[in-house]
């Protein structure tokens, strides 16, 4: 009897660990739910697209007025409870931060720089990216595999690497062998503000198959109208920077000189609206999708696209299909 009933005892037990071990591989391959759940704030848009990609949005309950805004395109709206910042510049406010009552906090470090120790002292897990500064895609990689490693979710984060690296060999196997157009990206033209190779920005057009032409050390040039009439780019993609498309393209036209730009010859200037550029200029998970909008730019008839002038979120999401995961 004794035998019988340790014997059922053993049994219980053992099914016991075989059921934890296996909610760990379960949640190694995910998120972690062996914890209780977690609360997060997201100090800013390159913060939120990462945890929204490893799947943990449901745990966000602080992020900024921007994050909100970029995942209104997904359809994905913050939970009632989340505190919303309404600003992040030079920092978000402290006390709205520790009302919050975060247990993690996502801190971006391209877009912060060393203010770290104001959020030091707490009981708060701080997971750091680069982020903002991040300028190619190995370094958002990085981002997404430490913040992973640190959450211990490195499963999921593995897969949105996989995922990124799909959408990247996707785009080079369509663009792969034909014609490398020369690109200006432009942020401004009074004065004129461009992005150069080096930037991130930089690299995504050469992920899509062009050449930045702005070939300066300095990231962010400013350039004299001479000298963006010698760059001679075969494609202007600008931000829209006047907050209205017709505005913006109408202060590219304008620029003296410009009727002699191949871009303005061939008619191949873009402008960029809201979630055009998230996913280009803010490093993240959904840069991809920048790539894969530039590329459907440049390399239009290789994918069967026709972008229009002015590029809106209907379209990219007709079109570039972003992917967000939502947690």
């Amino acid at each position: 009897m004794k035998r019988t009933t340790l014997m059922a005892i053993t049994a219980a037990v053992m099914i016991l660990v075989i059921a934890v071990i296996l909610l760990y591989i379960h949640n190694s391959a995910g998120r972690s739910t062996i914890t209780p759940m977690e609360r997060i704030a997201s100090l800013d848009p390159t913060c939120t697209q990462l945890l929204f990609s490893l799947g943990l949005g449901h745990d966000v309950v602080e992020m900024d007025t921007y994050s909100a805004q970029l995942l209104a395109y997904f359809n994905e709206s913050p939970k009632t409870n989340v505190t919303i910042l309404s600003s992040i510049w030079p920092f978000p406010s402290l006390e709205s931060i520790v009302n919050a009552s975060p247990s993690i906090i996502c801190y971006d470090y391209g877009w912060y720089g060393p203010q770290l120790s104001k959020i030091s002292g707490y009981n708060w897990t701080i997971i750091v990216i680069n982020g903002t500064s991040d300028t190619n895609m190995s370094q958002i990689e990085n981002d997404v595999r430490s913040a992973g490693l640190k959450l211990g979710i490195t499963g999921a984060a593995s897969a949105v690497i996989n995922s990124m690296n799909s959408v990247l060999s996707s785009i080079s196997s369509v663009t792969q062998g034909s014609e490398r157009p020369t690109v200006i990206y432009l942020d401004g033209v009074n004065p004129i503000y461009s992005a150069s190779y080096n930037t991130f920005i930089g690299n995504e057009i050469k992920l899509a198959n062009g050449i930045d032409v702005v070939n300066t050390t300095n990231p962010w040039p400013q350039l004299s109208p001479s000298q963006f009439l010698l760059y001679n780019a075969d494609y202007i993609i600008a931000s829209d920077f006047m907050g209205n498309c017709s505005a913006t393209l109408q202060a590219i036209l304008s620029l003296p000189g410009i009727n002699t730009v191949n871009a303005v010859k061939e008619n191949h200037i873009y402008i960029i609206g809201n979630l055009g550029q998230s996913l280009i200029e803010e490093p993240g998970p959904l840069s991809v999708y920048g790539v894969k909008l530039i590329a459907y730019i440049l390399h239009a008839s290789s994918f069967n696209a026709s972008p229009p002038h002015c590029i809106n979120a209907t379209w990219i999401m007709n079109n570039i299909r972003p992917e967000l995961g939502s947690g």
